[in-house]
């Protein structure tokens, strides 16, 4: 029994410490993946074997975060993406500041990084309805004016998602696709 007790209460300060090389490595996948550590392990490249703790974690999100804030734009949206993949609720007032600037299609992509924010685990039940509403004002904002696309984003939709357009126009794209986010938004 007592073999057991020594095996089991071995604390993260027993351990050896992380290399600096390790550290960056476990940091680079972090960040790879949005600070989703999910997604990370389901692609086989989880970090927990680095033994990051929750502090290091915490403080690499909140450095992810405010990089990616830092770089909001309604003409590349890459920052909405990043913002989006690491549910960051944190985001969610800088992300709303630039949302009536937006063409429909950054407005969709905003939305949709809102609502990806009202899904963040462990948040206030409040404040996921908060976040949820706002997404849901934002897609029905879509879909009750004339959609608007700047000419980069008619490229990058036309670009990404051909497939999926088939005979739709970008414009035809982007309202569909709003409205169907839209009626799932409302059911949650």
């Amino acid at each position: 029994m007592s073999f057991l007790r020594n095996l089991f209460s071995k604390t993260q300060k027993e351990l050896p410490p992380i290399s600096d090389e390790d550290r960056e490595q476990a940091k680079k996948i972090f960040f790879e993946y949005g600070c989703n550590e999910m997604e990370a392990a389901r692609d086989g490249n989880g970090i927990s074997k680095y033994r990051i703790s929750e502090e290091q974690k915490t403080e690499w999100r909140d450095e992810f975060i405010a990089h990616w804030t830092s770089k909001l734009s309604i003409d590349n949206l890459t920052s909405v993406t990043k913002l989006s993949q690491a549910e960051a609720i944190e985001a969610v007032p800088d992300l709303l500041g630039i949302a009536e600037d937006g063409d429909s299609y950054a407005k969709l992509m905003i939305a949709s990084a809102i609502e990806s924010a009202s899904s963040k685990y462990g948040i206030d039940k409040n404040l996921r309805k908060q976040t949820l509403d706002n997404a849901i004002r934002l897609y029905e904002s879509i879909v009750e004016s004339q959609i608007q696309l700047s000419e980069n984003h008619r490229k990058e939709i036309l670009a990404f998602h051909p497939s999926v357009l088939g005979t739709l126009t970008p414009e035809e794209y982007v309202l569909k696709v709003a409205k169907f986010v839209l009626s799932e938004a409302k059911k949650k």
